[in-house]
């Protein structure tokens, strides 16, 4: 789903509202990354002004984790209140969700040269040929799966509830 500009320069959004929310606040994430991702060990024991007290960066990131935490488990108890929670292919995505965010890390905090060097073994992989190979697996990964349904439902029309041989 994307969103198109109209003649008149208003933007006609096809997404669901959570879409848009979801999205600006990637957008967030991503600003944040990129702000905190090279802070040093030193940074994290600064002091810095937080309401009537000084607290260090690192406590202050971490009670920023936590509020997230917080939010969720406020989402699951109003998925809860309106007879949904978490369907096992959704479940599945936030742990595929969590670990992207682990690997978009460890990926971001390299500058250009650690980026491209390779592995400490001989013959290891770059982060940047890790990075193409992963993108490469998503997509085979979600087309095969894509096509393997195509097949079923195509089989399923067909009338006799088995996918098509190749």
């Amino acid at each position: 789903m994307d969103s198109t500009t109209t003649t008149s320069g208003a933007t006609n959004d096809s997404r669901t509202r959570a879409e848009q929310a979801i999205a600006a606040l990637r957008q967030e994430r991503d600003a944040t990354l990129k702000a905190f991702v090279g802070l040093s060990e030193a940074d994290l024991k600064e002091r810095i002004d937080w309401g009537a007290s000084r607290e260090s960066v690192q406590r202050r990131i971490l009670a920023f984790t936590g509020h997230l935490i917080d939010h969720q488990q406020h989402l699951l108890r109003l998925l809860f209140a309106r007879g949904r929670g978490i369907s096992g292919t959704e479940y599945l995505w936030m742990k595929a969700a969590a670990e992207m965010a682990a690997f978009e890390v460890m990926c971001l905090a390299l500058n250009d040269d650690d980026f491209t060097a390779q592995g400490p073994v001989e013959g290891d992989w770059s982060a940047e040929q890790i990075l193409e190979h992963v993108t490469w697996t998503e997509r085979s990964y979600r087309e095969r799966i894509l096509a393997g349904l195509d097949a079923v439902q195509a089989a399923r029309t067909a009338g006799d509830g088995q996918p098509a041989k190749p």
